[in-house]
């Protein structure tokens, strides 16, 4: 083997562990998420010290990755689509720690709602986080296999996390309006579902992201209305 081939494979080595953190990064904040999920009906206070665990394994992995990325672009000097890619995981990275955090806080919430559990109200919350584990898995595996089709199907769905998110604060402004001792419960469910919706915008972003990779182009609402156009 020569030297080019030697740098080559180490290069090539570099970019597939570069991708394999950014899944890993994603796999913990999917677990912190499916974590919020079953936290809306256990109220359990462990759960948070979990929650915490794995924030503090995300920024470990967050760090790694910054470092890793950075190399790469000193002494590999990647061009095109290993330019975007190399770029987009120091943006992805920001955007999967920052979901973390929102998908701990909603685990804490959880816990500050008490015994407060009005069934529709807590289907709609474990609904929200069912669509962001599913748009979490489609965005990553559009990340690992560049697809840009799978990627534009993930960002499609966040209008139902917001639909449900809207949903949910209407159903809490009636619940506080008719029973004001629930107030600070009702707020709670409110911030929790707020946490869920920030944490699909900041998947759709990694979608979007993904797009570009794979693309070289920005994604954009024209974009997305070709995309509808041809998939009817």
């Amino acid at each position: 083997m020569n030297l080019s081939q030697h740098t080559l494979r180490s290069y090539d080595k570099q970019l597939q562990h570069l991708m394999q953190l950014i899944l890993d990064m994603g796999g913990e904040v999917r677990k912190m998420v499916l974590a919020a999920k079953q936290s809306f009906r256990s109220r359990d206070e462990s759960r948070v010290a979990e929650a915490k665990a794995a924030d503090k394994h995300i920024n470990e992995l967050d760090v790694q990755i910054e470092e890793e990325a950075t190399i790469v672009l000193a002494l590999q000097n990647p061009l095109a689509i290993d330019l975007r890619f190399v770029t987009s995981v120091l943006k992805i990275t920001g955007m999967l720690e920052r979901a973390g955090d929102l998908a701990k806080n909603t685990v804490k919430r959880s816990v500050k709602m008490g015994t407060f559990a009005p069934e529709p109200v807590i289907k709609k919350l474990e609904s929200m986080a069912d669509i962001i584990v599913g748009m979490l898995d489609d965005a990553l595996r559009a990340f690992n296999e560049k697809d840009m089709q799978k990627a534009t199907e993930v960002w499609k769905r966040d209008q139902e996390i917001d639909d449900l998110y809207h949903e949910v604060f209407a159903a809490m402004q009636k619940e506080m309006s008719a029973s004001p001792a629930d107030a600070a419960a009702c707020t709670q469910v409110v911030f929790a579902a707020k946490n869920l919706e920030r944490v699909a915008d900041y998947t759709t972003n990694l979608a979007k992201t993904v797009y570009y990779v794979a693309s070289g182009k920005r994604a954009d609402k024209a974009m997305l209305r070709q995309s509808d156009e041809s998939s009817t």
